[in-house]
């Protein structure tokens, strides 16, 4: 029996060397954040192909109080496909057809404009889509999320941009954080910052703090969050007396390690809740990335959290989350 290779251009380290840019003058990609426009025949939508694409996508967002897909999407067919709607910002395309040559996954950006991801999946009939897809799933969607990030990294680090707020972080913290318009620098210690965003309908919050560092040990999870209670229970106040914010341990944190900006890095997410007072319920996601400085031998940590009630927090985390894999030693 031939043996199919099945190839996936896009790997988590080389997700920005296979992407090639087109012309440098495109128009602006439209589509909302968040949003996935799904180009699919609608036979292979409404069966298994599509089945399995909708079962990626409608996974829900790490970490939220209530269930959100980790993205939206919409269908069409490859003919209503037009010159209008591939300028949208992130696109999936399936390619099923028994001209396809080989099973493949690939990546091209900006291609019609820009910012622009587009992911297509080469296959020649519907069982061998399914099996690429699914063995590729959770790679097409970091790839997604990436490039979600990576635009609001870019747009905060540039005109939307606090620039008092990210000169004062250098200044006295030698960090940079790519902290967007809107933010207000609400306390600023040696070792404990606070900045946030208020509307009439959430809030964001960015929680930094530093300290000595003496011991791997220091960055196990359990180390981390007994960490993170005791900042917060004494610089983060709830909205009564003897109120404050403190980790909820009944949904368990995500931790993990990586390399931020060529720095040890791990990562936190979770749920807040305010305690310490009756009739006080409060609460939403958190993430929190810590980074290693070694030339000061100090711990920096980020903590991004998010407030909306019982609105939607997908996007709001997004942001967050962009800020925070900003963060740079200065």
């Amino acid at each position: 029996m031939k043996k199919h290779i099945f190839v996936f251009v896009i790997t988590a380290y080389l997700f920005s060397s296979c992407a090639k840019d087109s012309e440098p003058y495109v128009p602006a990609s439209s589509g909302s954040p968040g949003h996935i426009l799904i180009i699919m025949e609608k036979q292979k939508w409404k069966y298994e192909p599509g089945k399995v694409v909708r079962e990626a996508f409608n996974q829900p967002y790490e970490i939220l109080p209530q269930n959100e897909p980790v993205f939206d999407y919409s269908h069409i067919p490859p003919e209503a496909y037009s010159s209008l709607l591939n300028k949208s910002r992130n696109i999936l395309i399936a390619k099923i057809s028994v001209n396809v040559k080989k099973p493949e996954v690939l990546i091209s950006k900006n291609k019609h404009a820009k910012p622009q991801m587009i992911i297509t999946v080469k296959a020649r009939n519907s069982e061998e889509f399914i099996k690429l897809f699914k063995k590729n799933a959770d790679k097409i969607i970091f790839s997604f999320t990436k490039a979600e990030r990576e635009r609001l990294i870019k747009v905060y680090g540039g005109k939307l941009s606090e620039k008092k707020i990210i000169q004062k972080l250098k200044e006295k913290h030698n960090i940079y954080m790519a902290v967007p318009q809107g933010y207000t620098l609400d306390v600023d210690s040696n070792d404990f910052v606070w900045i946030s965003r208020e509307t009439p309908y959430s809030s964001q919050g960015l929680l930094i703090w530093e300290y000595p560092y003496t011991d791997t040990l220091q960055l196990t999870l359990d180390s981390l969050l007994k960490k993170r209670d005791t900042i917060t229970k004494t610089h983060v106040p709830g909205p009564a007396d003897s109120s404050y914010m403190t980790t909820e341990r009944l949904a368990e944190p995500i931790f993990n390690e990586f390399i931020l900006n060529k720095k040890y890095a791990v990562i936190i997410k979770g749920l807040w809740k305010i305690t310490g007072a009756k009739g006080v319920f409060m609460g939403g996601p958190f993430v929190e990335i810590t980074v290693v400085d070694e030339k000061r031998n100090r711990l920096i940590t980020v903590d991004g959290y998010v407030y909306g009630g019982r609105k939607k927090k997908r996007e709001l985390m997004r942001q967050v989350e962009a800020v925070i894999y900003s963060l740079k030693v200065e």
